[in-house]
Order: structure tokens, then C-alpha cells, then sequence
């Protein structure tokens, strides 16, 4: 009488049930691994590439409504002159300021706050894109003038590496005329999209 081979049957149903079990170990190990990998690339896109950016408030408008979300280019940002930026003064940290570069390092700004207007490097700057007058409030400028700082022959000369930045609503703006040149190392970056609401959807 033959006799039959059971513990190599056995052996096979043992090394199936190893074989499940490494593969699912490698599976999830796989998943992790994945899961990890995403993680660590939304981190650097956040933090050096881009971020997304809810507006609060009504200091941008008409270019920008309360509600409106947008995104928000870090890499390699080096401002200009009428960019739309978000900042993050150190006189009001954890709360991300909109604003519009007016001047840059190098630049001389006066502000004619008699009749809304503002001149950059001696040349009258067109802002079809204003609300309300540019007046002067209680701040930066304020202290300028009674120090005897600034006027039409003075202007505000703005620092290498600081932008002069206002809200395009100015009549409800807190901005450079009250904090002052902007140290371009508070600037998150720069808004380059409009992604919500759908049908404002576009580049700023």
C-alpha cells in the first residue's frame, strides 16, 4: 500500500497562508509609504510653492469681495510693482493681510491726501482700480508729518528689501499708510488666481 505524502500538503496550505500574509503586510506597508510620500509633497508645495488663501474683509474691493479664495504663489517671488500680495505684519502676526504693492525698494512715494493722489518716483500713478479717497489715518504718515518728515519735497523713501503696499479700497484699508514699509520677508507671496467664486473665476 502507497502511503501518502501529508505533511508536504500540509506544508503547501502553510506556505499560501505565509505568502497572504507577507503580501498584505507589503500592501500596507505600500499604502503608508504612499500616504507619507503625499503628505510631505502637500507640505512643500504649501510652504515654498503655493497655498490657498480665503479673503476676509472688504479692504480689497472692487478687485476682491469678502468670501473670495484664491491662490497664492511663493516660489521664487520677487515683487513688483501692482501685484497683489499677502503678508503677515509683524504688528498684527497670525492674521495674513491682501494687499496692492504701490512702490517698491529703491522707490519714493507722496501721497497727496488732499486729492486721492499718489505719486511713485515723481510720477503720478494711474489706480483705476480704487475705492474711496486715500486719506490719511492715524498712523505711519501721521507721525511723519508731525516730525516734520515728510511733504511734497520729503517723500518716503522705501527701503531695499520693503514694499509700500495699500488696500484698493481705501477708505477701509489698514495698510502702509498706517504700518509702514513692508519687510518683503513677511510677504507669503503673491495672488496670482481667483478660484472661488466660480463665476469670478480667473487671474488677478
Amino acid at each position: 500500500m502507497e502511503e501518502m505524502n501529508i505533511p508536504e500538503v500540509e506544508n503547501e496550505v502553510e506556505n499560501e497562508e505565509a505568502e497572504k500574509k507577507t503580501n498584505w503586510k507589503k500592501e500596507l506597508l505600500d499604502w503608508v509609504f504612499s500616504i507619507v510620500i503625499a503628505v510631505v509633497i502637500a507640505m512643500v508645495l504649501r510652504n515654498f510653492v503655493l497655498t490657498l488663501v480665503k479673503v476676509s474683509g472688504a479692504s480689497m474691493e472692487p478687485t476682491l469681495y469678502d468670501g473670495d479664495r484664491l491662490y497664492v504663489n511663493k516660489l521664487f517671488y520677487e515683487p513688483e510693482r501692482g501685484d497683489v500680495i499677502i503678508f503677515e505684519p509683524a504688528q498684527d502676526p497670525n492674521r495674513p493681510y491682501v494687499k496692492r504693492v504701490i512702490a517698491v525698494g529703491g522707490d519714493t512715494v507722496y501721497i497727496d491726501f488732499a486729492n486721492s493722489e499718489i505719486y511713485v518716483n515723481g510720477e503720478l500713478i494711474e489706480e483705476d482700480y480704487t475705492q474711496g479717497p486715500t486719506s490719511n489715518p492715524e498712523g505711519y504718515f501721521s507721525r511723519l508729518i508731525l516730525e516734520g518728515e515728510y511733504d511734497e519735497e520729503h517723500p518716503l523713501v522705501i527701503p531695499e528689501g520693503y514694499v509700500f503696499a495699500l488696500g484698493d479700497h481705501r477708505d477701509n484699508s489698514r495698510d502702509s499708510r498706517d504700518l509702514g514699509p513692508i519687510p518683503e520677508e513677511e510677504i507669503m507671496g503673491e495672488a496670482v488666481f481667483r478660484f472661488w467664486p466660480l463665476n469670478d473665476m480667473g487671474t488677478l
